[in-house]
């Protein structure tokens, strides 16, 4: 038995945690949803708080948990350059948590070819690429699916402080759209890479 199937990725950034509140609640959903019981005592900033960690330079806090928390590994982190996108069709993917198995998602990239990630099509609607949620431009205001695959914690606060908004976004609509934006919890707002929707390839034969 898997005693830590799920996990969160936390940015550690000279020597400051990011989104730690997001997070903390994202875990503790994700606990009662799978367990039915989260400690609503527990503290991730506390938890964090008593390891040694880096204090300059920028991390990815990788922490495993079940029911409890497993020991957090803390991983030298470098920015994935992604200028394209290949649309790839799977109806029956679900991934409402951040589970460790991510195997379904892994076989659809390594459908990429020569692309740099994949954007997941589920019953006719935009979710997510294969690790971030994605971020659309009209020109004027930026719209994310209303339905992703992950409930990220970067769009999660994106849409709290009213930056983007949610929206129905179908492959149809590709074409209303200028660029996008992909976001995660390694990549903040400013430091994301603004793209041309030109760069997002649809599969004329879906599978």
């Amino acid at each position: 038995m898997n005693n830590y199937p799920l996990f969160e990725s936390i940015r550690l950034s000279n020597g400051l945690f990011d989104l730690i509140e997001h997070h903390e609640r994202r875990m503790k959903h994700a606990q009662t949803t799978l367990f039915g019981y989260a400690s609503e005592s527990f503290s991730l900033a506390g938890y964090l708080n008593s390891f040694s960690f880096p204090t300059s330079g920028l991390y990815k806090c990788r922490l495993l948990y079940g029911i409890t928390p497993a020991n957090p590994e803390f991983i030298s982190y470098q920015k994935r350059r992604i200028e394209t996108l290949k649309v790839v069709h799977c109806d029956t993917i679900d991934y409402h948590l951040k589970f460790t198995n991510r195997s379904f998602i892994n076989n659809l990239y390594d459908g990429r070819n020569d692309f740099d990630d994949v954007l997941i099509v589920r019953n006719g609607m935009i979710t997510d690429t294969s690790f971030c949620n994605i971020v659309f431009s009209n020109g004027k205001d930026w719209y994310t699916p209303e339905n992703p695959l992950l409930e990220g914690v970067r769009r999660e606060s994106l849409i709290n402080n009213s930056i983007i908004r949610r929206k129905k976004i179908d492959l149809g609509m590709l074409d209303k759209f200028e660029t996008f934006k992909l976001v995660n919890a390694m990549i903040p707002w400013q430091e994301a890479e603004e793209i041309s929707v030109r760069n997002i390839f649809t599969d004329t034969n879906p599978s």
